[in-house]
């Protein structure tokens, strides 16, 4: 009887511990992962703002990144810029939303429901940095230059509006990643709440 028991309790430490394994395995690769996806969204993200405001980019971004000097188009320029602008943010994203994958049972469904929150993520990103193009293009249809002291305005400048919106809608997505986090959080606690409902319906699953 006691030999049953410790052999028992053995083997689900055991599992307890292999499936703790790879859990960190798949943290690790959440955190990886959303750094590719948080560089790759700073390049379609400056895509849409390059197209905005080119002047954005050649007056003030390509000269703060070193890539004003360079035969690449500037489209290429754009999405170089965007990369290396965004995708540090991946690292506390990763960490962030990886960590909260733990709430789940299996390594598989913490990696399926870390994935799915990544894209959650990344998407609220999207759109609150179009929300802020949308707020400052409504915010610049009368332009007090005294308003904006605090921002880096070159005095050469043609398009002021165009240049202050791609302004808004990066300052807002920076933002939208910060909040993005705390939506991924709840998208984690939402599905694992979902998962006890449904397991106490169905105790087969």
């Amino acid at each position: 009887m006691e030999i049953w028991l410790i052999t028992s309790v053995w083997r689900r430490s055991s599992r307890s511990f292999l499936n703790l394994v790879k859990k960190l395995f798949v943290y690790i690769l959440i955190v990886v992962l959303a750094v590719f996806a948080a560089g790759l969204f700073g390049v379609v993200h400056n895509q849409v703002s390059y197209t905005v405001a080119p002047e954005y980019f050649t007056k003030f971004k390509f000269r703060r990144f070193g890539l004003t000097d360079t035969p690449l188009p500037e489209r290429v320029r754009a999405s170089m810029v965007g990369f290396l602008a965004s995708w540090w943010m991946g690292v506390p994203i990763g960490l962030l939303v990886g960590a909260a994958g733990f709430i789940h049972r299996g390594h598989r469904r913490m990696l399926r429901v870390s994935l799915w929150a990544l894209l959650v993520a990344v998407g609220f990103t999207l759109l609150f940095g179009l929300g802020g193009l949308l707020y400052g293009y409504l915010q610049t249809a009368h332009i007090n230059v005294a308003e904006y002291r605090g921002w880096f305005i070159p005095a050469d400048v043609t398009d002021l509006r165009r240049f202050l919106c791609a302004g808004y809608m990066h300052n807002s997505s920076y933002l939208g990643g910060v909040l993005a986090i705390l939506v991924a959080w709840a998208f984690h606690i939402v599905v694992r709440v979902r998962t006890n409902d449904a397991g106490r319906q169905d105790p087969s699953r």
